[in-house]
């Protein structure tokens, strides 16, 4: 049987997962190549089975392509079909972590077994992105191991809390802030959020061109920062000067809970940014809205034109 051709570059392939179009960073091309060379000195399927449940656990994405061309999921299948080993059970389990086979035999095989529970994680997925979505709808949902892809409608405002609370609930967000990068996705704006071992919302990444407004409650009321991509940083600066004063002269933490480039809100301001360190760092991809949300920490949409975005309470 020929294998399927795609016409498409990697990257437009309009068909692909979006998921799949999402590059990974050095330390998770290294991480991988880790795991696939021991797959291929795998001796027997006791062994492979071993492998994937680390490399499950670790966090990488299985789809996601290294620099040669070669994924998590296909060498695995590779190593079964060229040792002759029995992983059946083990292709379902990487089938319900979402894996992408690109080999028609091995995916029917299965496809039936794990349909059901496919859809139903999907579904809890979704039902996760709905309950967070404070206006706007929930377009698509994608995920890939342990991280996840919701795209919302343009325009929606979003609680991002309740989205990592709702999705660690489902098996995402490891909390290795070294792996995995999971993407929400607004009109045609992206942001890159990891978790921390605490539950902790770590910005790293947004896509090129993204400027935005976040809003967080404080004591003296509402406080603006400017969040936008400049380069290789993410820039923040308060909108409010003077109010950024007062609330440091009172001592007072801004936004527990949410970190940017893995420092707080105060730490991050004092800095003016972070060199960016997500996924949209190594190409580019034009942008306009993203819009994440929380209790005291909301972003609200205002296309102001085709580069900035504003995002406000």
């Amino acid at each position: 049987m020929e294998a399927k051709m795609s016409i498409y570059p990697n990257e437009l392939d309009p068909f692909q997962p979006a998921l799949n179009k999402i590059k990974l960073s050095e330390y998770e091309i290294l991480k991988l190549n880790e795991f696939l060379k021991r797959v291929v000195s795998a001796k027997n399927i006791n062994e492979l089975s071993k492998i994937v449940n680390e490399a499950l656990e670790s966090g990488i994405r299985i789809n996601a392509l290294n620099k040669n061309g070669f994924s998590f999921s296909q060498v695995v299948v590779l190593k079964i079909q060229h040792s002759q080993f029995k992983g059946n059970d083990l292709i379902k389990k990487l089938a319900l972590h979402g894996a992408d086979f690109n080999n028609e035999e091995f995916y029917n095989e299965v496809k039936k077994q794990v349909q059901p529970q496919l859809h139903n994680r999907l579904l809890q997925l979704r039902e996760a992105a709905e309950r967070a979505t404070i206006s706007g709808t929930v377009k698509e949902v994608n995920f890939e191991n342990r991280t996840f892809y919701i795209e919302f409608s343009k325009d929606s405002t979003v609680d991002m809390k309740k989205v990592i609370e709702g999705t660690k609930n489902l098996g995402f967000n490891t909390g290795n802030l070294n792996i995995g990068g999971n993407i929400v996705k607004i009109g045609d704006g992206e942001v890159e959020v990891k978790t921390g071992k605490n539950g902790e919302r770590d910005y790293v990444d947004i896509s090129d061109n993204g400027a935005f407004t976040v809003t967080f409650s404080t004591s003296l009321g509402e406080f603006h920062i400017k969040v936008y991509q400049s380069y290789n940083q993410v820039k923040i600066e308060p909108e409010n000067r003077e109010l950024w004063n007062k609330l440091q002269e009172k001592g007072e933490k801004i936004g527990t809970g949410c970190l940017f480039g893995g420092m707080t809100v105060n730490d991050a301001i004092e800095k003016g940014g972070f060199v960016r360190a997500g996924s949209f760092s190594s190409f580019n991809k034009s942008t306009e809205v993203i819009k994440p949300v929380t209790h005291n920490e909301t972003w609200v949409n205002r296309i102001q034109n085709n580069k900035t975005s504003s995002l406000e309470r």
